[in-house]
């Protein structure tokens, strides 16, 4: 996603799952594993999965991809407003329900109990694995002990 000033944060909005980031291409992110296995360096990468973007007017990924996130419309992976929890605002740290199905600072939370979400979610942890990267770090996964239990229901190839 796209942000005006371009703040730290805008990494963590995800509008796809391309990998065409400010950072870099996806050939340029390949090359720069390889080189760094090849130099005993191991890469890890952080992933976001709990959510998508908030609500952007025109909202455009570094990528090309768009979205209308009002809609909960991600063409780009794709996903539809099926895909995710109703919106609701997480206010109650004390309710483990408002936290793992709400979604923090308007951020449109995932509903990873589907199986076709958890399907667009390991397509693109293994094809992290086939370049080479050696792990993931969860980024803002309040729910990461129901995103280990949801992604384990699904099968991720032998390694």
């Amino acid at each position: 996603m796209i942000v005006k000033n371009r703040p730290w944060w805008e990494r963590y909005q995800p509008i796809s799952y391309k990998w065409v980031t400010r950072s870099g291409t996806a050939e340029e992110f390949k090359n720069m594993v390889r080189r760094c296995n090849n130099a005993g360096v191991r890469i890890y990468v952080d992933v976001v999965f709990n959510h998508m973007t908030g609500n952007h007017k025109n909202a455009k990924g570094t990528g090309g991809s768009t979205a209308d996130t009002q809609n909960f419309n991600y063409p780009g992976v794709p996903y539809s407003g099926f895909d995710f929890h109703v919106s609701c605002p997480i206010n109650n740290y004390q309710d483990a329900g408002n936290v793992r199905n709400c979604e923090l600072s308007g951020l449109h939370d995932l509903n990873q109990s589907k199986e076709y979400v958890r399907e667009k979610i390991v397509n693109f942890l293994n094809k992290m694995i086939d370049v080479g990267v050696a792990g993931y770090r969860l980024v803002k996964s309040l729910g990461s002990m129901r995103f280990c239990y949801n992604i384990s229901q699904s099968i991720f190839r032998n390694i």
